[in-house]
């Protein structure tokens, strides 16, 4: 428990210069109190309130990091949306869309997704191979990823992109792109070096 308060605190000076602390650290004061008069239930309310709003911080910042536009699509700034729990399946989520007369682009990051350990295992085969002739791996900014492709009655190609990294999962939907060169040019204007960083 020493060692969590310990971490939080010090993540929590990270935060300092962009006036996030005070709440931080008053939540982090809450947690040495409770901890100090043995209220383990209270010291982790607190410390789960205080690595929430961190969370919510990265997200936040994650989303700043994806480009302003997608090829020739333009992102929906109305639409953005980002959060960060603590504790299970509720890590950080961050999303944004891109939308042009013809296509669309949806990026989402999820972190801690209970789809990380099978896909990993998937894309690490050397022999991979699927039954499905609309799916195959690719590589985008040097990440594996497994790209599913599917074309509605009407000709339209809309695409699924599932990239992990570390403890989660970058998904990219398209629909109205059917050049692989054009989609995997776009996915590589996403930072991933750095939000890979950023969401450890």
């Amino acid at each position: 428990m020493k060692t969590l308060i310990i971490c939080a605190i010090l993540a929590s000076q990270f935060f300092v210069i962009q006036g996030y602390a005070q709440y931080i650290t008053g939540k982090l004061d809450q947690a040495k109190t409770s901890y100090s008069s043995g209220d383990l239930e209270n010291t982790r309310f607190a410390l789960q309130q205080a690595l929430q709003e961190i969370n919510q911080i990265i997200a936040k910042e994650i989303l700043e990091m994806l480009p302003a536009e997608m090829g020739k699509m333009q992102k929906l700034v109305a639409e953005d949306s980002y959060s960060g729990g603590v504790g299970g399946f509720a890590g950080i989520t961050v999303h944004r869309n891109y939308k042009s007369d013809v296509s669309s682009v949806g990026v989402d990051i999820l972190g801690d997704s209970p789809m990380i350990k099978a896909l990993n295992t998937m894309l690490a085969m050397p022999g991979f191979m699927t039954s499905d002739p609309n799916q195959k791996k690719i590589k985008v900014a040097g990440y594996k990823a497994l790209l599913t492709k599917n074309t509605d009655d009407q000709g339209v190609v809309s695409c699924t992109v599932q990239l992990p990294f570390d403890n989660s999962l970058l998904t990219v939907n398209t629909n109205g792109i059917a050049d692989e060169n054009e989609l995997i040019g776009m996915l590589n204007t996403i930072p991933m070096a750095d939000i890979a960083k950023k969401a450890k």
